[in-house]
């Protein structure tokens, strides 16, 4: 009933009081329960109930066949990984430390993980806000297995975690750095890379995109392979507008010319071999890295994780855990379909669309499956699928590619 309550009852917390929840209990399940009762009810024992909710939820799927019959690729799994922050009420600072600054000195931090290829979640855990991305990607490079393939931002990979990738033999793929200095080897030496250079001459030759093998750090010099873009004209000044407007914001000085020399290039790394990583398909690849950012979309407006107010800690974490819950029993469904809508019909899912009608229309329909064990999932699989076929599928952008069209031209060229 408990589980019912805070999972399936699906207001944000910043509108719900402990009053509405005990009106539920009433309504639902018959039971009387003064609010301040229920209060004492969100504590340790509940949270570490829905933390293993959650956990048995991510290792057993709905169905096996989550895999997108994509043929054979050429990793084992393509993990992307991000992380998504909202402000909690100060008083929880002592738990939740966040950045300071104008807003609340309290923040989450949420990192999640997962495969393009196969929808299968490889993390997902709940931080205070200054356990920074670095840290974590540290920590988690554990979860990676030979032959997968990382594409994270810049914040993620630190040369001490791709040095780590390097021994676990997994690849990875990101932004250079803009700190970390880079060198080139030339006869026995190594030379400092003279971006504006290097800009100059591609500009005076035309030409968009070139390779290297760099090394990284001064100290370290860690070998790997650098692909190097050619910013149009208009996307370089748009960068140098927004780091001194960045810059004006938080009392810096100018732009520093070094700054200045690298904005006006797209710089990624991998150990990728060009068989493996070819360099005309890395700017793809990392396309790919944006859905992420759409899931968090999903994970606010459509769920309203964010949406919450002052209350105790214990409440705060399992309104937390309950929304977790169900985006990734939503997330599961989701995959199900995605699977078949393109196997059987060649089209892309889109994931917004499809979350939008689960998570907001269908809720009552998923209560009654997995809380009332009423109807037939299977059924219900079906008629979500046939409802997706009309109403769910990605619209194409004039001259700009769907995921599915990048992930496809990835891993089958």
């Amino acid at each position: 009933m408990f589980f019912d309550l805070i999972v399936f009852h699906s207001e944000d917390l910043k509108s719900q009081s402990l009053n509405d929840l005990s009106a539920t209990l009433k309504d639902r399940h018959g039971i009387d329960i003064q609010k301040q009762s229920l209060h004492e009810r969100f504590n340790n024992n509940a949270l570490l109930f829905l933390k293993k909710a959650l956990e048995k939820l991510l290792r057993n799927r709905l169905t096996q066949k989550s895999v997108l019959p994509f043929g054979p690729c050429r990793f084992n799994r393509i993990l992307i990984k991000d992380s998504t922050c909202f402000q909690i009420d100060e008083s929880l600072v002592e738990y939740y430390p966040g950045s300071g600054g104008c807003g609340s000195k309290a923040s989450i931090r949420i990192q999640f993980e997962y495969d393009l290829l196969s929808g299968s979640i490889n993390d997902l855990s709940v931080n205070a806000f200054n356990e920074q991305d670095a840290k974590n990607s540290l920590a988690t490079i554990d979860l990676t297995r030979e032959g997968d393939l990382i594409i994270r931002d810049l914040a993620y990979m630190g040369i001490n975690v791709l040095k780590a990738a390097e021994l676990k033999k997994v690849i990875y793929l990101c932004r250079a750095n803009p700190v970390t200095i880079i060198f080139e080897k030339i006869d026995d030496r190594f030379e400092k890379i003279d971006f504006m250079k290097l800009s100059g001459f591609m500009r005076n030759h035309e030409i968009s995109c070139i390779e290297k093998e760099v090394y990284l750090g001064t100290e370290e010099k860690l070998k790997t392979r650098m692909i190097i873009y050619l910013m149009p004209e208009e996307e370089y000044a748009k960068r140098i507008r927004k780091a001194e407007q960045n810059n004006k914001k938080k009392g810096r000085g100018q732009v520093g010319k070094e700054y200045k020399a690298r904005a006006a290039l797209n710089l990624f790394i991998t150990n990728g071999s060009e068989e493996l990583v070819p360099a005309s398909k890395v700017w793809n690849y990392y396309r790919l890295r944006w859905q992420i950012e759409l899931i968090f979309k999903i994970w606010k407006s459509i769920c309203k994780i964010e949406k919450v107010k002052k209350v105790k800690k214990h409440r705060l974490e399992c309104y937390i855990y309950s929304k977790l819950f169900l985006i990734i029993l939503g997330w599961q469904i989701l995959w199900h379909t995605a699977r078949h809508l393109f196997s059987q019909n060649g089209k892309a899912l889109s994931f917004f669309k499809a979350s939008k009608t689960l998570l907001q229309r269908k809720i009552g329909e998923l209560r009654e499956l997995f809380i009332l064990k009423n109807g037939n999932l299977k059924q219900f699989l079906e008629n979500f699928y046939e409802l997706s076929k009309t109403n769910h599928t990605l619209e194409k952008r004039k001259q700009q590619p769907s995921s599915l069209e990048l992930l496809l031209q990835c891993i089958n060229f």
